[in-house]
């Protein structure tokens, strides 16, 4: 369990994929599907990280925070701890880009080829409910979830390899970017409907392959976040650190998964193989000791609300330093999704 693996673990602080039949490849030229949620209890999961020891603060209470929309204070109304396995299951989504053959070893998600099997250890401190699956995009416009959740850690690995295994495509045009600027909306939100499709609801848990070079129309990415500031969905990333840094065109929003990761309470790192095992490791860690908030939005107008979450002053005075991660902002809205009917 990873509880108990918490003392074993080193004083690191690295920040954040389903078993059943792959779904048919989805085509550019079908819409994204409009994700809206029923809104009458938003939750903010909340991590926290000591600054001496790096470690998650694990014996906070209801009492200790103070949660804001818009600037305005409201009334906390639930109060779950990772600590007390309150919180719920996650769904650890690993997610690359096809390995295009012709291309370089290093770059995009071709390092991880091979590699797979240095993330299976760190797999094992999933908690018995979480579950984990595997889902790629392509230039060439397909997306797909490979690997629907599933608590088979090794049908995870096992899975993750097959979609690293090079294809026989060639992109680096203009409409095989388009294509995979489309497959990657795509395949984000087939994640977030999976999600909303089961009961009850774990929290997905976006983790990245990648050494995020693709990039995204500006308003396009927005659209993309809007979806995920509608649920409580996490955004994490693991860049090989030989990955080379590629520049973009004007128009195009560079680092898309970092802008991701930023705005949904998540973070990006860049690391060696050597290190992989301990980054998703840290990642998990943070994500198992999490505190979830919940509370009744004071107006459901489907903008875009800012939130803060704060300590209190006896709080802050116990725990000198402490350090909280959560999502800036988030959506409410009404309307049932329509995916749903």
């Amino acid at each position: 369990m990873l509880k108990t693996f918490l003392h074993g673990i080193a004083s690191i602080c690295l920040f954040a994929v389903f078993a059943s039949p792959t779904l048919s490849a989805q085509q550019p030229a079908i819409p994204a599907p409009t994700i809206r949620v029923q809104s009458s209890l938003v939750l903010v999961d909340v991590i926290t990280k000591d600054r001496n020891s790096g470690l998650p603060i694990q014996d906070f209470q209801k009492k200790d925070f103070r949660l804001f929309d818009n600037r305005r204070e409201v009334p906390i109304t639930t109060f779950d701890a990772g600590a007390r396995f309150d919180t719920r299951p996650i769904t650890l989504w690993l997610v690359v880009i096809c390995n295009e053959s012709g291309l370089p070893k290093l770059g995009a998600s071709a390092e991880f080829l091979g590699q797979e099997p240095l993330f299976r250890a760190a797999l094992n401190h999933l908690e018995t409910h979480d579950s984990v699956g595997v889902a790629h995009w392509c230039d060439n416009g397909d997306s797909r979830l490979d690997l629907l959740p599933t608590e088979d850690r090794d049908k995870a690995v096992q899975a993750l390899g097959e979609t690293l295994k090079p294809i026989s495509f060639e992109g680096g045009t203009f409409a095989s970017d388009e294509a995979g600027e489309q497959a990657f909306r795509m395949v984000i939100r087939l994640i977030i409907r999976d999600a909303y499709q089961r009961n009850p609801k774990p929290l997905p848990v976006v983790v990245f392959l990648h050494g995020d070079h693709t990039g995204q129309p500006h308003g396009e990415l927005n659209k993309l976040v809007d979806d995920f500031l509608e649920t409580s969905g996490i955004v994490f990333g693991i860049r090989d650190s030989r990955s080379p840094n590629l520049h973009f065109l004007i128009g195009e929003q560079a680092k898309i998964m970092h802008y991701m990761a930023k705005h949904t309470g998540g973070e990006y790192f860049s690391v060696p193989p050597a290190a992989y095992e301990k980054t998703l490791d840290a990642i998990l860690m943070q994500l198992h000791f999490r505190y979830e908030l919940g509370f009744i939005p004071p107006a459901v107008d489907g903008k875009r609300h800012e939130l803060r979450v704060e300590l209190t002053k006896t709080a802050k005075a116990k725990h000198k330093g402490v350090r909280l991660r959560y999502r800036p902002e988030y959506i409410p809205v009404q309307e049932e999704p329509e995916w749903a009917h």
